[in-house]
């Protein structure tokens, strides 16, 4: 059923094969170890050195990715999904090139297909066979579902192995594959093409309410995963950090992160769109991080907190700026009155 889903091209009298893991972090070693044997095999036959595998990976890339070039002895270190800079990277050393169908930050596709197309004219140029896997842990059980026309699986000729998982919950264990099974049977693809078209619909609810705050710039796409990662414009006082930590009083866990190499200095938040994400949740989120925003707005930034200490703390003869020092007294003094007035929301 899945190999029929990602397009897998089977004979009449041909069975997909496949494996059941813990999870994607395990489904990414053994595609990874299954492309190095493969190709150490190839490279044995003929008469050629064996030793330095190396692996080339997309944006935003897996823990995951990394702990498989480090535990099996390979080169890793590509952050960036560029397909024209991804392509020129492979040598006759690369085991495959490995793909992303949601990001975990933002959740975007990488563009499968441009790989495809390039890798075939380098394949075609050179000799290689250099394949590639796609680590569909995030996009797999969405794609085939509200992007049909999107070309990521084994339409792509050179795509040879993809590790989904059915829900968005990422790494789990996945022994109930029985339980599985049925959920297959009893929604069928209309079911699951509803459930992913209400997740989608719910992100742009929850998109549109964060964009008409005017206080953040969204960094998702429209089209990948169900979320929405959302980082805040321009010169603020204060940081996704705090916002975070604040949403938590209201039941909101909106995890800050930092994005990779290279764009180091921009910080979201994000937040899954899932099947029990309503509409109304939406809408609430969106109100609770209006009201973190307004009490953010009546604090000192941490900037003046810090530039207050300093000031505290010079016994150098220089003159202690009281009018700073007093508005980080009556910022936490406000504060600290308005927590006793609450009831306790968490």
């Amino acid at each position: 059923m899945i190999a029929h889903l990602f397009n897998a091209p089977l004979g009449e009298t041909e069975t997909a094969v496949g494996v059941g893991t813990v999870g994607s972090s395990e489904a990414i070693m053994l595609a990874g170890l299954a492309f190095k044997r493969k190709w150490q095999n190839k490279r044995k036959a003929e008469g050629k050195p064996f030793d330095k595998p190396n692996i080339v990976t997309g944006a935003n890339v897996q823990v995951c990715w990394e702990k498989f070039a480090r535990y099996f002895e390979l080169s890793e270190g590509y952050y960036v999904m560029d397909p024209e800079k991804a392509v020129e990277m492979v040598d006759e050393n690369t085991i495959c090139v490995a793909a992303i169908l949601g990001s975990t930050l933002t959740g975007e596709f990488e563009d499968v297909k441009r790989l495809n197309h390039l890798l075939v004219k380098k394949n075609d140029a050179t000799g290689w066979n250099t394949p590639i896997h796609v680590d569909a842990a995030s996009g797999g059980f969405i794609a085939p579902f509200i992007y049909p026309e999107l070309e990521w699986d084994f339409r792509l000729p050179l795509v040879k192995s993809i590790n989904p998982t059915f829900t968005l919950n990422f790494s789990k264990g996945s022994s109930q594959i029985i339980a599985q099974y049925y959920q297959l049977i009893r929604l069928g693809f209309e079911g699951y093409k509803n459930v992913m078209q209400n997740c989608r619909e719910n992100m742009l609810v929850l998109k549109e309410g964060i964009e008409k705050t005017e206080r953040f710039n969204i960094v998702s796409k429209d089209v990948g995963v169900p979320l929405v990662a959302f980082s805040l414009k321009g010169q603020s006082f204060h940081s996704e950090f705090e916002i975070s930590e604040m949403l938590r009083r209201f039941g909101w866990i909106v995890p800050a992160y930092t994005m990779p190499a290279d764009a180091q200095h921009i910080t979201v938040l994000r937040v899954v769109i899932r099947e029990d994400f309503s509409r109304t949740l939406a809408e609430r989120l969106v109100a609770d991080i209006l009201k973190v925003l307004h009490e953010l707005d009546t604090l000192p930034s941490k900037i003046s907190r810090k530039m207050g200490a300093e000031d505290f703390g010079n016994v150098k003869g220089k003159k202690v700026k009281r009018e700073k020092l007093m508005e980080v007294i009556v910022g936490w003094r406000k504060f600290v009155k308005d927590r006793k007035k609450m009831n306790g929301v968490c």
